[in-house]
């Protein structure tokens, strides 16, 4: 049950980084199951070379359209513009082992350099013999340390569910060649034996540090084509699949 829900904060970060050269709302619909995404970034004139320091906001929720209790989330592939990146070069670690059995503001005290989102998560539990309930809780996003050459995120979340839970997992994010220059790939275990489903998120990811006398940004992107663009692969443990692309034009300058 822990794992199951923690693991939903993996599709929180990628889906949040599919929407990283979105400025409004995008809905995919397959069936009777509808997926809203909507998020973000400042500043929206990009340098058409050189990456620039951004702030993302994301935001979303997945629904039916007839009410039900919609499927459980199996596995996500998002890839990402090789025009935006993921920056972490001298940035404070930490370490999912420190984040175990911790409040909100203690994980926050634990690993202060490394903290770079925060949000919300939500998920519905449709238990037998009841009404469904929303477990929702905090969301923070941490900096962990590089592994097998891959930048490594670690998410925590306080919830109730119904009892108060620490949930901590980490994922892993990989270059890519081509059009994109990142993937993320994520599988998701079972929630609550097959009967939670993630249902809305929000997060925003944004961290500045210095290294080596240099200000170093955690999110960057240029424009040298006047578009943005990301390709998002969804499947569910009904067999339900869905994807979608998004293309958002950017403003290059100098």
């Amino acid at each position: 049950m822990r794992r199951g829900i923690a693991a939903s904060l993996i599709v929180l970060g990628a889906i949040g980084a599919l929407v990283i050269a979105s400025a409004n709302a995008d809905t995919v619909r397959v069936g009777n199951l509808q997926i809203t995404i909507e998020g973000g970034f400042t500043p929206t004139k990009l340098p058409k070379k050189t990456p620039a320091p951004i702030t993302l906001n994301v935001s979303g929720d997945l629904k039916t359209e007839d009410g039900s209790h919609p499927p459980a989330l199996k596995t996500l592939d998002v890839l990402f513009d090789r025009n935006g990146h993921l920056n972490t070069k001298g940035l404070a670690t930490c370490t999912a082992a420190k984040l175990q059995s911790t409040l909100t503001a203690q994980a926050k005290q634990a690993c202060p350099k490394a903290l770079v989102g925060q949000g919300k998560v939500s998920a519905e539990i449709a238990l037998p013999e009841q009404a469904p309930f929303t477990a929702s809780g905090p969301l923070l996003i941490f900096n962990g340390a590089p592994k097998g050459g891959k930048q490594v995120l670690i998410f925590h979340v306080y919830a109730h569910v119904p009892a108060p839970t620490t949930f901590v997992t980490t994922a892993l994010i990989s270059k890519h060649s081509g059009k994109y220059g990142t993937e993320a790939e994520v599988t998701i275990p079972t929630i609550v034996g097959g009967q939670g489903s993630l249902t809305a998120f929000s997060a925003t990811l944004k961290k500045s540090w210095t290294y080596k006398g240099k200000k170093e940004n955690l999110l960057l992107a240029s424009c040298p084509t006047g578009s943005l663009s990301a390709h998002g692969e969804f499947t569910f443990v009904d067999g339900t699949r869905a994807a979608g692309d998004v293309v958002r034009p950017c403003v290059g300058v100098g």
